[in-house]
């Protein structure tokens, strides 16, 4: 009942309708780290730290914030934490509330994420690092904390000698399309996930036409 309350009933059957039975398209985006672009500093300084998710609050605080799809976000993110997936990174305002926050896993932590998210996410080289969870809080969005956070955790795993970091976004999500190629990354497949009464499966595939133009469409500047 919670869940439908702050979801939304529609939302929420949709949601559970989905879980049992549907199925998502995800652009796997790549990001070439010894080309990490410039990108303009969000509106006050941030940080991005390293926090252990286990003990993490933000998230369930978050939760009384936020309704609809932003609740279910969260949720799933509240779900993350509890299963202690590395890395945790988060940037604070001067009060000591969160900003903004997103998983930077490396491939010696990956056995976690494949363990939650079976068949979802590709097995990373050792020089390979996969950012997920990207979430701006909603006292904080407008503020360029997207652009800022993502582009300090890729300098950090370049500065730890990797060469190359994925992401995966909904192929109908605009804003974090846009977001992710503001900072470099670029259309590398397509990953179609299925859900059939419990049973998940993902399939990799390279992009097609389609594809390839909706991305285009996504990223394509904004008209003035």
């Amino acid at each position: 009942m919670s869940f439908a309350r702050h979801a939304g009933t529609m939302l929420a059957l949709r949601t559970v309708a989905e879980q049992a039975w549907g199925g998502k398209t995800f652009f796997g985006l790549r990001a070439d780290l010894t080309r990490i672009p410039e990108v303009r500093p969000a509106a006050f300084p941030i940080a991005m730290a390293p926090t252990d998710p286990t003990t993490f609050g933000g998230f369930r605080d978050e939760l009384g914030r936020v309704s609809g799809d932003d609740y279910v976000q969260v949720l799933l993110r509240t779900m993350t934490c509890e299963a202690g997936i590395e890395t945790l990174y988060v940037a604070s305002a001067d009060d000591g509330e969160p900003a903004y926050a997103q998983w930077l896993t490396r491939a010696a932590d990956q056995a976690a994420v494949h363990e939650h998210s079976p068949g979802r996410y590709p097995v990373l080289r050792d020089d390979e690092v996969l950012l997920e969870g990207a979430y701006t809080f909603v006292r904080f969005r407008r503020l360029g904390m997207m652009a800022d956070g993502m582009v300090q955790l890729l300098r950090i795993a370049r500065d730890e000698g990797c060469a190359a970091a994925y992401t995966y976004v909904e192929a109908n999500n605009i804003p974090s399309l846009r977001g992710c190629a503001n900072v470099g990354f670029t259309l590398d497949h397509v990953r179609h996930n299925q859900r059939r009464l419990g049973r998940v499966r993902s399939v990799e595939a390279q992009p097609g036409a389609e594809d390839s133009a909706q991305w285009a469409r996504a990223v394509a500047p904004r008209a003035r």
